[in-house]
């Protein structure tokens, strides 16, 4: 494809698997263009001459209502849409990797996004606890029928987009909202993309396709993951021509974790420091068990903090 190019987007805490997702995009799809969306300032310095990937921080982002108001949990991909360094672009969390072929789906052909296909309808109770307020939409975005869309809606943690589908005065007018009403959209951008995503193909403004191209690890028991992405000590065993985002969205696959099938981001964080910074063997592991560790340090120190601006209001 031309013009075209995968977007990592991490931060400091979840970068030890941005590196390991990146291992995989290379094992899986060669030297497709790569760019890492940086939300804070932490050295990747490995990644830039392993993998030629390009930056995109606060530093050189161009428009200054993105480098002052889309950096942070639930904003940062959003940069993607007037920022990206291709005009299309397949973005993913950082706690993701890819198995398979999944360019198969980048039909831009005819689509302007391609997003995930999910496996089972929402119930309403659904539609609210991981979109939106149901009262809300309808109170404040009479003319968008969400009813219409109601089983369309997905993970963004994984999708294929083009630049500049969307306005920046759209999103502008989102961020304002969310200010306003912080209770009305769930769960960052998942809920106010799905939303200006539907707005805007009920609208006619943009073509939307759907493909299976992610799966949510929390959605399925683990033994059944295990079955469908088997390991070998030499990578992984491909049995078929599955294409997916495997996305990690609850419990995280640190090294030791038993919550979560962790062996496919394992293998990729290890096959990162070997090509990456040339650590194998023991050296490696413990470079592995130190990233977890800070990891917990920042995710405990995250909550501490939420804790102390809650406990001030």
């Amino acid at each position: 494809m031309e013009d075209f190019g995968i977007i990592v987007a991490c931060c400091a805490s979840d970068y030890l698997f941005a590196k390991g997702c990146c291992a995989s995009i290379r094992h899986f799809l060669g030297d497709v263009p790569l760019a890492l969306l940086i939300d804070g300032t932490f050295p990747v310095d490995s990644m830039e001459k392993a993998y030629g990937v390009k930056v995109v921080n606060r530093l050189n982002i161009s428009n200054k209502v993105l480098r002052e108001r889309s950096f942070g949990w639930g904003k940062t991909k959003m940069i993607g849409f007037w920022e990206s360094p291709w005009k299309h672009f397949m973005m993913l969390d950082a706690d993701t990797m890819v198995w398979g072929n999944v360019l198969k789906y980048a039909n831009f052909k005819d689509y302007d996004m391609i997003i995930d296909r999910p496996c089972y309808s929402y119930t309403d109770k659904d539609v609210a606890k991981f979109f939106f307020d149901i009262q809300g939409v309808e109170q404040h975005f009479p003319d968008f029928d969400w009813q219409k869309y109601r089983n369309n809606y997905y993970c963004t943690g994984a999708f294929f987009g083009t630049r500049d589908i969307f306005t920046l005065d759209e999103y502008v007018e989102i961020l304002d909202f969310t200010e306003k009403h912080p209770e009305i959209f769930k769960y960052g951008e998942m809920g106010f993309l799905n939303f200006m995503i539907f707005r805007a193909v009920q609208q006619g403004r943009i073509k939307v396709g759907q493909e299976d191209l992610q799966l949510l690890v929390p959605d399925f028991e683990q033994q059944e993951i295990r079955k469908r992405f088997p390991m070998e000590t030499s990578g992984p065993i491909l049995e078929d021509e599955t294409a997916t985002a495997i996305h990690w969205c609850g419990p995280k696959p640190t090294l030791a974790t038993s919550k979560v099938y962790a062996d496919p981001m394992s293998f990729f964080r290890r096959k990162y420091l070997s090509e990456a910074e040339g650590l194998t063997g023991l050296p490696a592991e413990l470079s592995l068990q130190l990233e977890d560790f800070q990891r917990f340090l920042n995710v405990y120190k995250g909550k501490l903090r939420r804790r102390l601006a809650a406990s001030k209001k």
